[in-house]
């Protein structure tokens, strides 16, 4: 039985937050900085390509043919996104990470491009291409159990085992998620890039892990409603009434002037914040936990590492 306090680890994001005031708020003006310049360089890019396909989406059902030539168009700022992506979750984690892991190393407010954030990138795409590998056997397997259902003729039997196959591949994602989700901390603890020993030290915590993770993700969601109604209230006041909103969820991307209204630039402002405090809600759970394990104290039980 796991020796730690799940409802303490998910609020670990809060106490980070209150200790760290200056660091969350240099960190929202690069987050800002940073999503002001993507979504400019992806709207110059492929702003309308970017919102054809959103109304294509909104259709429900486009020919494979349209969707497939809007794609085409979109695989350069798919690719871009991508790599974009990677390098800002792994800065992020790295980030998170060395707050929770070694706070006195408080230099850049904890922000670095090294080889600490190089190990997070190795890291985040093996785990990610063990995730898609897992998910491609489990519905392979769900596949064939459906099948079999089908080839039966009970019409029952195919309805059950679509639920099954459906249910099983949810609770299995969700369990090879938390088993792995130490990854990151090891990596970064230990300086060698690391995925099984997440899968060792987490066994007989899967419980535990995943109430603290649902428990920050439902914190998470609260803090995005609570800014986005103070971001609402914001706008509506800049736009002259709850009548010019429309662009705040659903922003025009065909140009710039079409983006950067008045409501664009207050949702772009509260933008970054939203993305750091969510992001550090979420992340800092795991190395937090994986601390008070390694630890061996009176809140942990000693690891048991075989699988």
């Amino acid at each position: 039985m796991s020796k730690f306090s799940a409802s303490d680890a998910a609020f670990v994001g809060f106490r980070l937050v209150r200790e760290h005031p200056k660091t969350i708020g240099i960190w929202a003006v690069v987050m800002t900085v940073l999503s002001l310049v993507s979504t400019a360089l992806t709207i110059q890019l492929a702003g309308p390509r970017l919102t054809e396909f959103m109304a294509l989406s909104a259709q429900g059902e486009p020919s494979p043919q349209e969707m497939l030539s809007v794609m085409g168009g979109l695989a350069p700022l798919m690719c871009v996104s991508l790599i974009y992506s990677l390098v800002l979750y792994s800065v992020m984690l790295a980030a998170v990470n060395r707050m929770v892991l070694r706070p006195s190393d408080n230099g850049s407010a904890y922000l670095r491009l090294g080889a600490d954030e190089l190990r997070q990138a190795v890291m985040l795409i093996l785990v990610n291409l063990l995730m898609l590998g897992v998910y491609f056997a489990v519905v392979l397997a769900s596949a064939i159990l459906v099948g079999i259902a089908v080839a039966s003729g009970v019409g029952a039997l195919t309805a059950i085992a679509g639920l099954v196959s459906f249910v099983g591949i949810c609770c299995l994602m969700i369990f090879v998620a938390v088993r792995l989700s130490f990854a990151s901390a090891i990596t970064f603890d230990t300086g060698k890039v690391s995925v099984t020993q997440s899968w060792a030290m987490t066994k007989g915590h899967v419980g535990a892990l995943l109430g603290a993770y649902l428990l920050a993700m439902v914190m998470a969601v609260i803090v995005y409603l609570l800014i986005m109604t103070i971001v609402a209230a914001v706008a509506a006041i800049v736009a002259g009434g709850i009548g010019g909103l429309g662009g705040l969820f659903e922003p025009d991307m065909t140009s710039l002037a079409a983006f950067f209204t008045p409501v664009g630039i207050v949702r772009a402002v509260f933008a970054g914040l939203i993305s750091v405090l969510t992001t550090l809600i979420m992340f800092s759970p795991a190395p937090t936990v994986y601390q008070i394990l390694k630890s061996g104290g009176a809140m942990a039980e000693p690891v048991d590492a075989s699988v």
